[in-house]
């Protein structure tokens, strides 16, 4: 099933922004995708979280938690504008999806978290748990585009892994 025509207009606007979009154009974009899997009906909130501290200050981040006393989070979304399209973009990804979930797991009542990394419409996932070594493993490799009928397939199954959080 397909994302709605809310989404893929949101996505077809950050295209045509074309490689030097900015990534505030991104963030109704991901908010609108997380809302869907994640809906306050089915218990979930979604918040924006300023991150970083003295080496990367403004560093904002999506948390996925459960709505209620228990605010854990289950899901960080981190993402880039899309110039950062590239192997040193990934990295640095891939660099604050880590420091986010370490940072994180100090806090959590859970045993896994997951990232979900963007840049631009490119998208991918990464877990962390408690009894492993502190890095990410991927759990999806890089998707091109989140709003295509593979990718929301792919979201779905991702969707599920995060519902069974416990």
């Amino acid at each position: 099933m397909p994302y709605g025509s809310g989404t893929t207009n949101q996505a077809n606007w950050v295209t045509r922004l074309g490689p030097t979009a900015t990534q505030d154009k991104l963030h109704a974009l991901y908010n609108t995708i997380l809302n869907k899997w994640f809906p306050s009906s089915k218990g979930y909130a979604i918040d924006r979280q300023a991150l970083g501290g003295a080496s990367k200050p403004g560093r904002k981040s999506f948390f996925v938690r459960h709505a209620g006393y228990h605010r854990d989070p289950l899901l960080i979304v981190e993402f880039k504008r899309p110039a950062k399209w590239n192997d040193a973009g990934k990295q640095e990804v891939l660099e604050g999806l880590t420091e986010s979930m370490q940072a994180q797991f100090e806090q959590t009542q859970y045993n896994t978290i997951y990232g979900l990394g963007g840049i631009g419409l490119h998208w991918t996932v990464y877990k962390m748990e408690k009894d492993g070594l502190p890095v990410p493993t991927m759990v999806l490799d890089w998707h091109d585009d989140i709003t295509s009928d593979v990718s929301y397939d792919a979201f779905e199954t991702v969707a599920e892994l995060v519902y069974n959080i416990r």
